[in-house]
């Protein structure tokens, strides 16, 4: 069972994570590694308010209730189309019977089973979009090969053209299969870099406990670049070059998207029978700041 949120708890992951430090190669080269830090601060009315990088948390899920999550912060995206990828899983809606999204001990269990013939998984879309701030997660992820797990953001409003003029976020993803075990990449797709070919804003390895820890993971999204910090410390990060919507096309607001999927492109289907019938990704929060 995990421990509820304490601010003490806060307070310590995030010295931890201010001293943590990593080798991937999408760390810009700087003398110091750099990173970011939650912090407690108090309001005019003496509450306690969550902050991250002189941000403060403006909306927030901590699955502390047990059920089904929250409807009036998600919804639910449907359908067993292959998504564009050959995916295999038939998403569902879990609205009524938390079957494929289930909060329970503080935390958000997607679930991806086999059911007869056909996997059913969940593909939930926060309710609100956001333009710019930090926006975070903090999960156990999958790290089984034949399933792929995602943490990222879709705009609201194609405003420049459908996929992938309007942009895709990726902020958090994980596909052994395809992939590399144990690895977790974050990456941006528009016009001018997309699909096999998207810009890459960090990537690292872990070792085999990547399912069994928790990790943070978060982009620092402004109007000049995007940022990407795994356990608040700094991997990569993509700058605005100042060329228009066709590399730039994250000036609009975008929601977030939580997903597991299976086998496809990047899930790899000669893997999924390895996973007997069932996959499961866990998150602890999910926090936006601005």
């Amino acid at each position: 069972m995990k421990k509820q949120h304490s601010l003490k708890r806060l307070l310590l992951l995030s010295g931890v994570a201010a001293i943590m430090c990593t080798s991937c190669i999408f760390l810009p080269p700087k003398e110091e590694v750099e990173t970011i830090k939650t912090e407690i601060d108090v309001d005019k009315d003496g509450k306690q308010v969550l902050k991250k990088d002189g941000l403060t948390c403006v909306w927030q899920d901590e699955f502390d209730y047990t059920g089904v999550p929250n409807t009036s912060k998600w919804t639910y995206q449907t359908g067993k189309n292959g998504w564009g990828n050959a995916e295999k899983q038939n998403y569902i809606d879990n609205t009524t019977e938390a079957k494929t999204a289930i909060v329970k001990d503080g935390v958000l269990t997607i679930k991806a089973y086999k059911e007869g013939n056909e996997w059913k998984s969940a593909r939930l879309n926060s309710k609100q979009s956001w333009k710019y701030g930090y926006i975070e997660a903090r999960m156990k992820v999958t790290d089984r090969p034949g399933a792929w797990p995602a943490f990222w953001m879709m705009p609201q409003d194609s405003v420049y053209g459908t996929w992938p003029k309007s942009g895709e976020i990726d902020i958090m993803e994980n596909a052994p299969a395809t992939c590399g075990n144990h690895r977790i990449f974050s990456s941006l797709h528009a016009e001018g870099h997309y699909d096999g070919n998207p810009a890459s804003i960090g990537s690292k390895k872990y070792d085999s406990k990547l399912s069994s820890e928790w990790h943070t993971v978060g982009i620092r999204w402004t109007e000049n670049k995007i940022s990407c910090f795994y356990d608040d410390v700094l991997v990569g990060e993509y700058v605005n070059n100042g060329s228009g919507c066709k590399d730039w096309p994250y000036d609009e607001k975008f929601y977030i998207i939580l997903n597991l999927a299976i086998g496809g492109k990047l899930g790899g289907d000669d893997y999924v029978e390895d996973l007997n019938g069932l996959a499961e990704f866990l998150v602890d929060y999910v926090r936006v700041y601005q």
